[in-house]
């Protein structure tokens, strides 16, 4: 789990040393769901940190059961950037719209084809924590082209048509 620019992976601008890095090691819990987000957009592009990611997935999230840290630490995309489009904050309840581009494994020789993401995620705060709570993929057919058998973009570790692919 190493950046080889000292700016943080979830686009703030911000060395990942003060911006995201605290919350993954627990030194700090988010102060909103969007820096949530964002550490957790982080968390995947640096890979390595399942641990994070579960801990950050709230208890009663359907997407949850069957995770496990191991699965969510494999970094299999090319996680490119991430740009935030609106947040709804109300009280213990938030909405985060993001775009997040990646790049797939390209055959060997082949170049590497920027694909995005773009989802509105639901977020819950217990006990002054922010925890993920689920999303919803715009157009995904069209905004991913999504392998049956490739890992699921959700982060969930599983099969694309064992899990997105049935909502």
């Amino acid at each position: 789990m190493s950046t080889t620019s000292p700016f943080c992976p979830c686009g703030s601008g911000l060395v990942y040393d003060t911006c995201c890095r605290p919350l993954h090691q627990g030194e700090r819990e988010a102060e909103s769901a969007e820096a949530l987000m964002r550490s957790r957009y982080a968390a995947f592009a640096l890979g390595g940190l399942g641990d994070y990611l579960l801990a950050t997935w709230h208890d009663d999230s359907p997407a949850k059961a069957g995770l496990d840290a191991a699965a969510l630490s494999r970094r299999e995309l090319d996680w490119r950037r991430l740009e935030v489009l609106a947040v709804d904050e109300q009280g213990a309840r938030a909405t985060v719209e993001f775009r997040a581009t990646f790049s797939p494994p390209a055959p060997l020789g082949a170049k590497a084809v920027e694909e995005s993401l773009h989802e509105r995620s639901r977020f819950v705060r217990e006990e002054g924590r922010w925890r993920y709570l689920d999303g919803e993929i715009f157009n995904p057919a069209q905004a991913v082209k999504q392998g049956r058998n490739a890992p699921c973009l959700c982060g969930s570790g599983r099969k694309y048509k064992h899990c997105c692919a049935q909502r």
